[in-house]
């Protein structure tokens, strides 16, 4: 039974699920009715249709339920999630028909307005996008950074030092922990390749010297460091060796950077990628704007009378 229960399968065939909801409410003066609902509507429904719910002269079909994606634990939990689509689906409708009833004219004039305001800038937006991605994909060159980068100085300073730091946390009494020590003082490529394949023992850890970390990145990875004892320890070329209840950490910070200092081009080149993208798109969009015009006027596609 415990075997039975654990078992999850996923229903795929939205039709089968639909038959079924509609066999699971199978009482028989609601057969009658569904199924003299489906000869009145033999003029308007597709032979081959569906139809499940209804809300005014509206009507909901079999192929207009999304079940994609969806996972069941039975029948009950697909049967309960159709009907929860239909009533979703109900709900929106009877809340729409109730407001093109009820809502004055001249509000329902607005709406329609910004509807049709609304679906015509989805229109040119998702166009121009199309365009505008195919020009951001164009390669952004050394110069274009190098520009960015002197123009903008003093905008790009540190905030808050940086730090090129490695460390790892062993639990309590590791058996290998005199080789790990080892190996992480020394760090050369072979001790790098050994201290990975030894990773598995560790509790938490950051091998990679090269990606720069935050005061803040390091105070969440390391439990032992603090605002009160950063001074003590982030110490550039200094090794660590701290231990607690928790285990034992080692730490060595390679480099650091101060606190308004210009961090190194690496950090800083997606951030003026991003910029240089940013200011393609505005120049762009507003020179095609201009050129559809004078486009569409000289293949007199576009007149003023």
């Amino acid at each position: 039974m415990k075997n039975l229960l654990k078992n999850k399968f996923k229903i795929v065939d939205k039709y089968t699920i639909i038959r079924s909801f509609f066999v699971a409410r199978a009482h028989p003066l609601f057969v009658l009715l569904f199924f003299f609902l489906c000869l009145s509507c033999s003029d308007w429904a597709p032979k081959k249709e569906m139809v499940v719910a209804r809300v005014g002269n509206v009507y909901l079909y079999a192929s207009d339920i999304s079940l994609e994606g969806e996972t069941y634990e039975d029948k009950n939990d697909s049967l309960f999630k159709v009907r929860n689509y239909i009533d979703a689906w109900a709900k929106t409708q009877i809340l729409v028909q109730l407001a093109e009833r009820n809502l004055p004219d001249d509000k329902m004039k607005t709406l329609e307005n910004l509807i049709n305001q609304y679906r015509l800038e989805l229109y040119t937006n998702a166009y121009i996008q199309s365009v505008v991605n195919s020009i951001l994909e164009s390669e952004i060159t050394s110069q274009e950074i190098d520009s960015v980068l002197s123009l903008n100085e003093e905008v790009f300073k540190l905030n808050a030092p940086l730090y090129l730091a490695r460390y790892i946390h062993l639990p309590p009494d590791n058996v290998d922990e005199k080789e790990i020590q080892n190996s992480f003082e020394r760090f050369t490529d072979t001790d790098q390749e050994f201290l990975d394949s030894l990773s598995f023992q560790y509790i938490n850890y950051k091998l990679s010297d090269s990606i720069w970390s935050s005061k803040r990145d390091l105070f969440s990875s390391l439990s032992f460091l603090n605002e009160e004892n950063a001074v003590k320890y982030l110490k550039k070329s200094q090794f660590f060796r701290v231990e607690d209840s928790l285990g034992v950490y080692l730490f060595f910070v390679k480099n650091y950077l101060e606190k308004g200092e210009t961090p190194p081009r690496i950090i800083l080149e997606p951030t003026i990628k991003s910029i240089i993208r940013n200011q393609r798109k505005l120049k762009f969009t507003k020179q095609f704007e201009k050129d559809i015009i004078k486009d569409a006027i000289k293949s007199k596609t576009y007149e003023i009378y």
